[in-house]
């Protein structure tokens, strides 16, 4: 097959990423896909080979660089001689995975299915096997990361009653460790050291002493495992310390470090004429391999890696493998070897790439295992299908179909009622002031939501009025005295100018109404704490209206953090390109009402950040739970038509150390433009354009380590009337707004601070801006 050119290499790499991408993966996946193909073929093969199909399951597997995930996979129905196990648990060897999985060297590639030892139940024995039924409780070697594994008999190992499935789950690790021990030629009583304090390491020096040996010392280049040294040890020396190695003098020493170094530990600390064990993988090369001092000492080096006991068996003519699983089972079962501190945290297997992340970094980590028992019977185990296509694509749960409970919400979907007003209550009688741009939307939120009732409007100009008022069954107020005074009004909705807000609201709250206020909550800092007083004094409530918290799917990235999608929060960016004509600035999107204000930077507080932007402030406060402690701006007008920016660049510095970044143009030709992406540790959640997520963690119905959509979304109502129903609902049982004054106070002092920011050229915190503001 010839070479494609270095041209064509990026061309293909470039539809694969499409390709991926399209698929739900990321792009680092892209380039493994053809691998998920090659299972799916191998499975086939196989299973044509034995003429007995296939049972779909899920395994752990390494995609692609550093990314872990659990898979489909099909698992061949066990031929003559082999056995189909249902996993309980997988025990992962710490040092050879986290080797495997950063591509060590003397590592195989970090691709493919990890795993080599694990325990169950049988779920199928195939011609020619006798002694293991369905349903017997079994340790197999060589069994992968996998809800199902289909081994040969001869590594099936039945469970004794009382012995722990977790530590039979270890039986190939025992396995490793074990030969090495006997390929030392221990004899019990006899003394033996071990370097390194890795899980085969301690499995070995654990085994010589069930075995009868005495163990002098476990030879370590620090002491951040010493908890695990105390199953017979006599000593725990460091690899530097070459007097106390030398003064060993252990006719029989294990290396099982894994390091290059150790073998000179190994050398120093074994006696003139002992036998030093290579049971471990250098991950590397040695660089100080002692050659003359062997030689003088008359070292005997055996090598001891696991590979070799089939060699062995030729020699011995017994299977040797099956000698060592049987004696540890045994050792297991007559309590002379524990290991159940060995077993470590139990992982999740759809939380794989997380776990193999932590791995890569935590050398003090001894054990770990898989629990196989955290997936649902039916999705761990189920029939395949030899014609059923390659399964790569990630599919997130229909949101449609599946109520979706969400905290201090009733659940989304599936109850009868539009989306968005389960639960409703009460009959809020609203008046709305501001009949123009936005009042419009808002009178007809006020008519869809089931419990509210436009009852009165006003505007300065009495024809906008009339119009709004004769569509939707209201009364016109003459004056905004008689709109508040009106005895049919529970609520006044403030919809006029930004600068309008304060006053109007002190005299509605001074009414005796309660304040809705369209966001901001006001121009400036001062004049919403202003506001929120004359309403607090008043006895009554204000709500600022921030639908989007309403939209399904905010509903629904809600829901993924909460339910630990993203882990902790690390970091969001938003953006928001528009073009806004020389036509807005004088009638608004609508052009119902003419008026400069929106281009006064003393009316309308600011531009595209306080009128656009302010609505991804509190989405982002929303979904995260975690305030702004410090922004930085930079603003300017780019058109110069205006008093207000047009152009804003915003980083903010959260209360948990997270960065967050906002950009908004609201003078770039011929778009409207939205992005807000929000990322934790554990995952990452886009908003807009179109909802996506992507965890690592087990967020259920969730495929971790892959992006996918949310699937089929409820059907909206408008969101204003979702938000107008709540806020009803809230009144009526004598809650708060779940949109108070004091988000309305958060999205302001941000908005100050980042305009103050702009001017001053430093950060600006705005918990400082909130206490220098008089209430």
């Amino acid at each position: 097959m010839p070479r494609l050119t270095p041209a064509a290499q990026v061309r293909v790499r470039d539809l694969q990423v499409a390709v991926a991408t399209r698929l739900g993966l990321t792009p680092a996946m892209a380039f493994d896909v053809r691998r998920e193909v090659m299972w799916w073929v191998w499975a086939r093969a196989q299973a044509a080979r034995n003429r007995r199909g296939l049972r779909s399951a899920w395994a752990v597997g390494w995609t692609s660089s550093g990314y872990g995930e659990l898979l489909p996979v099909e698992v061949p129905r066990p031929g003559r001689g082999r056995v189909t196990v249902a996993t309980h648990t997988s025990a992962v060897s710490p040092g050879t995975e986290r080797a495997r999985y950063l591509r060590l060297p003397n590592a195989s590639m970090g691709l493919g299915m990890p795993g080599n030892s694990a325990s169950g139940v049988v779920l199928e024995a195939g011609p020619g096997v006798s002694g293991l039924a369905p349903g017997d409780p079994v340790a197999a070697a060589g069994a992968r990361h996998a809800s199902i594994s289909t081994v040969e008999a001869s590594r099936v190992y039945p469970i004794p009653a009382g012995v722990d499935p977790v530590a039979a789950a270890m039986v190939y690790l025992g396995i490793i460790s074990g030969q090495g021990v006997t390929a030392g030629g221990l004899v019990e009583g006899g003394t033996f050291a071990v370097v390194g304090a890795g899980l085969v390491g301690v499995l070995a020096q654990r085994i010589g002493v069930a075995r009868g040996g005495t163990c002098a010392a476990v030879i370590t280049r620090s002491r951040d495992k010493a908890g695990v040294l105390d199953g017979g040890a006599g000593r725990h020396l460091l690899a530097d310390d070459t007097d106390a190695l030398e003064q060993l003098a252990c006719p029989v020493v294990i290396e099982a470090s894994g390091s290059p170094d150790g073998v000179l530990a190994a050398a120093r600390a074994a006696a003139p004429g002992g036998t030093v064990v290579l049971l471990g993988s250098p991950r590397g090369v040695t660089r100080e391999l002692p050659l003359a001092e062997i030689r003088r000492r008359r070292l005997r080096m055996v090598g001891a890696h696991v590979d070799m006991l089939a060699e062995r068996s030729e020699r011995s003519g017994r299977d040797e493998e099956r000698a060592e699983g049987d004696a540890f089972m045994a050792a297991l079962a007559t309590g002379r070897l524990d290991v159940h501190d060995l077993a470590g945290d139990a992982v999740d297997p759809r939380e794989a790439g997380l776990f193999y992340r932590e791995l890569a970094t935590r050398g003090d980590l001894v054990g770990a295992h898989f629990d196989w028992s955290r997936l649902p019977v039916d999705y761990a185990v189920r029939r395949g299908h030899l014609l059923r296509p390659p399964s790569i694509a990630a599919r997130g749960l229909d949101y449609a179909r599946r109520p979706l409970p969400v905290s201090g919400r009733p659940p989304v979907g599936g109850t009868g009622v539009a989306f968005g007003f389960e639960g409703a209550r009460g009959k809020l009688r609203i008046g709305l002031m501001g009949c123009g741009d936005i009042g419009i939307d808002n009178a007809l939120a006020a008519a869809v939501a089931p419990n509210t009732r436009l009852a009165a409007v006003f505007d300065p100009v009495q024809r906008l009025a009339r119009e709004v008022a004769e569509s939707f069954g209201a009364d016109v107020a003459p004056t905004p005295e008689a709109l508040m005074d009106h005895a049919g009004v529970d609520a006044v909705l403030l919809a006029v100018p930004h600068d309008m807000h304060a006053p109007l609201a002190v005299q509605a709250a001074q009414a005796g109404k309660h304040v809705i206020v369209e966001k901001p909550q006001a121009n400036t800092l001062a004049a919403a704490r202003a506001m929120t007083e004359a309403v607090r004094a008043a006895g009554r409530e204000l709500s600022v209206c921030f639908p989007y918290r309403y939209t399904p799917k905010v509903i629904v990235a809600r829901h993924f953090v909460e339910a630990g999608g993203l882990g902790r929060f690390t970091g969001s960016h938003v953006r928001l390109f528009m073009d806004k004509t020389p036509a807005y600035w004088i009638g608004g999107f609508s052009g119902r009402a003419q008026s400069d204000w929106r281009a006064s930077k003393a009316r309308a507080g600011g531009g595209i950040f306080i009128m656009n932007l302010t609505h991804y402030v509190d989405l982002v406060r929303h979904l995260v739970g975690v305030e702004v402690d410090e922004v930085w701006g930079s603003a300017g007008t780019v058109e110069g038509a205006t008093e207000v920016e047009d152009t804003i660049a915003v980083t903010l510095r959260f209360a948990n150390g997270a960065i967050g970044t906002l950009v908004g143009c609201s003078s770039v030709r011929g778009t409207l433009s939205e992005e807000c992406r929000i990322w934790g540790a554990d995952g990452h959640l886009a908003v807009e354009p179109e909802p996506r997520l992507f965890t690592l963690r087990a967020v259920d119905g969730l495929r971790s380590g892959r992006w996918q959509a949310p699937g089929r979304l409820p059907g909206s109502a408008r969101i204003r009337a979702v938000y107008l129903s709540r806020l009803a609902t809230a009144l009526d049982e004598g809650r708060p707004p779940e949109i108070g004054a004091a988000d309305g106070l958060a999205v302001q002092s941000v908005v100050e601070a980042a305009y103050l920011s702009a001017e001053r050229g430093e950060g600006v915190r705005p918990a400082d801006l909130l206490e220098e503001v008089p209430a």
